[in-house]
């Protein structure tokens, strides 16, 4: 099993200090945005240089992308003449290169969407397991592999942003590269069932079978929701999962050095640190919280997409 950072722990009990963070640090000029950046960076402040089809009147944040990152497809759906009843998703990166992020957003559609699934099946299912069946769904759901079929592509966006140290003044520039994918209702729908029992039939113990089973019905019911957020749950969102999945990969590569020590000590304390990343890490999940469920949720695997979200969401409101 996975050990995790007790920055779960404190994630659980801190969202709302996430959400004041967010709103105020979050600027009214979406082209020239302060932001004050997760505790572990200098403060910077991010402006959008260059976006698709500056020239002929797009403004940098369209209105239906900043609605569909909030998980709102409303917009969108009227712009671009989706269907009502389709599902919209979307994918994210962030690269120097413009062409190169543009593939990395595609390749990373299936990672940011699995993540996604395996959230519903452990709000679904977490009321009815005990703290070892949730371990165990919470262990084959991170490892779970997803491939998507009968999805369609039907915008992208791109960002240049620039980013500035504000103590140092030192420059770097990124593109941030959205595409956007619709699926029909029952498309989605097949996805979601067959993802729950894809994990089914990895389950080692019947009995954890037999509950996630009989929660289908709950996954599906929260997978079939819109889930809106406002623009200060989303900054507390992505701020407490951008820093859960940095601690994680900083934690995982401790516990890979401290296999070369023979520190008895340091195997107390990492084993310490587990069962109390274990607890925090269940109470997150089975919270209903988006905030503390979301930063739960991320490896160390997702920080690519996750680190794009958060320049998304410095540039976007």
């Amino acid at each position: 099993m996975k050990k995790r950072s007790v920055f779960l722990f404190l994630a659980a009990l801190i969202p709302g200090v996430l959400i004041t963070m967010g709103c105020a640090t979050g600027g009214t000029n979406r082209e020239a945005a302060s932001v004050g950046s997760n505790v572990d960076t200098a403060p910077t402040k991010k402006v959008v240089l260059d976006w698709s089809n500056r020239s002929l009147g797009m403004p940098s944040s369209p209105p239906w992308l900043a609605a569909l990152v909030l998980g709102n497809s409303n917009q969108i759906k009227s712009d671009f003449g989706i269907p009502p009843t389709d599902r919209v998703k979307f994918s994210i990166a962030q690269n120097r290169n413009r062409e190169n992020a543009r593939v990395q957003a595609g390749l990373l559609f299936a990672a940011k969407t699995a993540n996604e699934l395996k959230q519903y099946v452990i709000t679904g299912a977490g009321s009815t397991l005990d703290e070892g069946e949730l371990d165990i769904v919470e262990e084959i759901t991170t490892a779970a592999k997803l491939t998507i079929t009968g999805n369609e592509p039907v915008a992208d966006f791109w960002q240049l942003v620039e980013t500035e140290d504000v103590n140092t003044h030192q420059k770097s520039q990124e593109y941030l590269y959205y595409i956007v994918y619709t699926m029909s209702d029952s498309t989605w729908k097949a996805l979601v069932r067959k993802y729950t029992n894809d994990i089914i039939g990895q389950l080692p113990n019947r009995a954890v079978q037999t509950n996630v089973a009989r929660a289908f019905g709950d996954i599906d019911a929260v997978a079939s929701r819109e889930q809106e957020m406002t623009e200060a749950q989303f900054k507390a969102q992505i701020a407490a999962a951008e820093q859960s999945a940095k601690t994680n990969e900083r934690i995982r590569l401790a516990e890979i050095n401290q296999q070369t020590a023979a520190n008895n000590q340091a195997e107390e304390t990492i084993r310490a640190e587990a069962a109390a990343n274990a607890n925090a890490q269940r109470a997150a999940l089975r919270s209903g919280d988006p905030v503390r469920v979301y930063a739960a949720s991320v490896t160390p695997a997702d920080v690519d997409w996750i680190t794009a979200l958060s320049t998304a969401s410095n540039v976007l409101y």
